[in-house]
């Protein structure tokens, strides 16, 4: 009954995590960031190949993984592309994350385990990011992976899998991998019972030389294009030294703080994650305190809280900041919120018990939270998570030009321009027509154009020529449509009675 009753619990954890990833997975507004990540991933499709850009873009997984995802779906260049096939990526992926801690099980307990992935599975940042076609939930996932692995310790070597994952997937794997090596370095210095420095170097270097190996092949894999384009792999380490970051994202020292423990209140919600930070610090005042606690246990809350604060540390130290940067890093922390039952003496079942079903119960605000911030709230920038979303009404854009385009079936909608500069994600909305121009500022002879998308003041320009039309593109960036005066008064002659 005990094994029958536990394995339902982790099928109720998992069906909880994929419901509030899966659900509605399409209906939010693409993001400017997904739509660049899609353009990639078009590339990939119709090129049948792959070249890394060190400047502006991140690693490859992402792409591959969706480009395998759209084939699947029939997808095959960038007009067929549809939100569905991309986001199960990244969803499906939030989904695995949660069941990472079944890899803890026998080490540490199915009860710290399974509150460690209720904690994944409800978290509104990790459920809001899982279901957006970005990087970081896949970064999450291989840092995680890597972690578990290397707590096997009979099965270590894998671990050098993940990172090399880690590497193919973003940059900043690098600010883990110093944050990892603090955290074993002051684990090691508050050890108990640790080994003299010589022994423990002894035992670690062969390791590490393997899975250092390891992440570099199956990085180099990826990054060369399967070996077939060698610039990939110099690119890879040249990025850190000229990745041109987007200006305006810089935020204060205490932002990630303030976005994930201190409660906010906007929209008429309080936005907080501090069930699981308080979680997370009695497990850590646990393991100076219980007496009973493992020394599996209590390492590796050791672990986890130097990993976490190093993470925190160097990312807030960073001026450029954005929520999803904090994935990987809450991650550890929603590890450390399982661990806070084990400071219960284990010949206690019933207070543990006590314990993880108030920990549990403490953690339906943040499956509330997660429904809101994923429905009503999912492009709303009184969510905290919804970073410069794209609004609502861009949805509609293809078949409102569908309809003017219906009101003159003898000229063609074509060409379209789009000026202006930060226009991601219009390119998506308008992937269907084949004719779209870009430029930074008006060309000459703009006016002959049917359909002008303007990010810049136009007026001067086209007043004579077109009737303006405000549009939504992010709630940051106002947006002009400018329709040629034929076409719009076509259009309003079909509509009039």
């Amino acid at each position: 009954m005990k094994s029958l009753f536990t394995i339902i619990c982790w099928l109720g954890i998992f069906a909880i995590g994929a419901q509030l990833r899966l659900d509605d997975l399409a209906t939010r507004p693409f993001h400017a960031d997904e739509a660049t990540g899609a353009k990639i991933t078009s590339i990939r499709l119709e090129q049948g190949s792959y070249a890394f850009d060190p400047i502006h873009y991140h690693g490859p997984t992402l792409s591959q993984l969706g480009a395998l995802s759209a084939r699947t779906a029939g997808e095959t260049k960038w007009s067929e592309l549809t939100k569905q096939p991309l986001r199960l990526v990244p969803a499906v992926t939030g989904c695995l994350l949660v069941l990472l801690p079944l890899m803890g099980r026998k080490r540490f307990g199915d009860t710290p385990m399974l509150l460690a992935a209720l904690a994944l599975a409800t978290s509104p940042i990790l459920v809001y990011y899982s279901r957006m076609y970005i990087h970081e939930i896949l970064l999450a996932f291989f840092g995680v992976l890597a972690l578990f692995q290397l707590a096997a310790r009979k099965c270590w070597w894998p671990t050098g899998i993940w990172i090399g994952l880690m590497f193919a997937t973003k940059e900043t794997f690098a600010i883990s991998m110093i944050a990892w090596s603090g955290a074993g370095v002051a684990t090691y210095l508050i050890a108990r019972d640790r080994p003299d420095l010589k022994t423990a170097l002894t035992t670690i270097w062969k390791p590490l030389l393997i899975v250092g190996g390891l992440a570099l092949l199956v990085s180099m894999f990826f990054y060369t294009n399967y070996f077939t384009r060698w610039s990939g792999a110099v690119d890879a380490f040249r990025t850190y030294f000229i990745y041109d970051t987007v200006d305006d994202h810089d935020k204060p020292f205490t932002y990630y703080l303030t976005l994930l423990i201190s409660p906010q209140h906007s929209g008429g919600l309080w936005w907080f994650e501090t069930t699981i930070a308080i979680a997370a610090f009695a497990a850590v005042i646990g393991s100076f305190t219980s007496r009973s606690m493992s020394r599996a246990s209590r390492s590796s809350i050791h672990f986890l809280t130097f990993a976490a604060i190093f993470h925190l540390l160097i990312y807030s130290l960073i001026s450029y900041k954005t929520p999803w940067l904090m994935l990987l890093p809450w991650a550890h922390v929603c590890l450390l919120a399982g661990f806070a039952v084990t400071m219960v003496p284990t010949d206690r079942p019933r207070i543990t018990g006590l314990v993880a079903a108030v920990i549990a119960l403490a953690m339906v605000p943040q499956w509330i939270l997660s429904r809101y911030a994923t429905g009503r709230y999912a492009s709303d920038d009184r969510n905290p998570y919804a970073y410069v979303p794209t609004a609502g009404d861009i949805e509609s854009i293809d078949e409102w030009l569908g309809s003017i385009a219906s009101a003159s079936p003898a000229t063609p909608l074509q060409p379209i321009a789009v000026i202006g500069t930060e226009y991601w994600p219009l390119p998506w909305y308008l992937r269907k027509h084949p004719q779209v121009g870009v430029w930074s500022e008006a060309p000459e002879s703009l006016e002959r154009l049917p359909v002008v998308f303007a990010l810049v003041d136009l007026t001067d320009t086209l007043a004579t020529t077109h009737v303006p039309i405000p549009r939504g593109l992010r709630t940051d960036t106002p947006m002009i449509v400018w329709i040629r005066n034929d076409f719009w008064d076509a259009s309003i002659a079909v509509d009039e009675p």
